[in-house]
């Protein structure tokens, strides 16, 4: 009984472990519809995802683009806020979010 409950244990954590923050499903086939009609303004914004990580892109169709090849859910927050924390193409995580859903080891540039 206890080595079963100690066996349930380790599946649990080495799932959990191998989680990442992501979208699924009609939010993920949204993003990439947009992503293929989007037209590119070349207009800098700043993006957080449900994790806390912010970062810069080109323009909309940018953040568009990158949350339908990584699955990410970011979406566009004034500028301003990623200015004071990242640079452009970097990203930062803000520590009050997170959860089991998304990737704490997450090395970020």
């Amino acid at each position: 009984m206890l080595g079963e409950i100690f066996l349930y244990a380790i599946v649990y954590l080495w799932t959990v472990k191998g989680v990442h923050g992501h979208v699924d499903g009609a939010k993920l086939v949204e993003e990439c519809k947009i992503a293929d009609i989007c037209r590119h303004d070349q207009v800098p914004i700043c993006g957080i995802d449900s994790c806390g990580e912010m970062r810069t892109f080109i323009d909309t169709c940018d953040m568009h683009e990158f949350n339908c090849d990584s699955r990410k859910d970011f979406v566009q927050k004034p500028v301003h806020e990623c200015w004071v924390t990242c640079k452009r193409g970097r990203s930062f995580k803000k520590p009050e979010f997170g959860g089991l859903d998304c990737d704490v080891k997450q090395n970020l540039v």
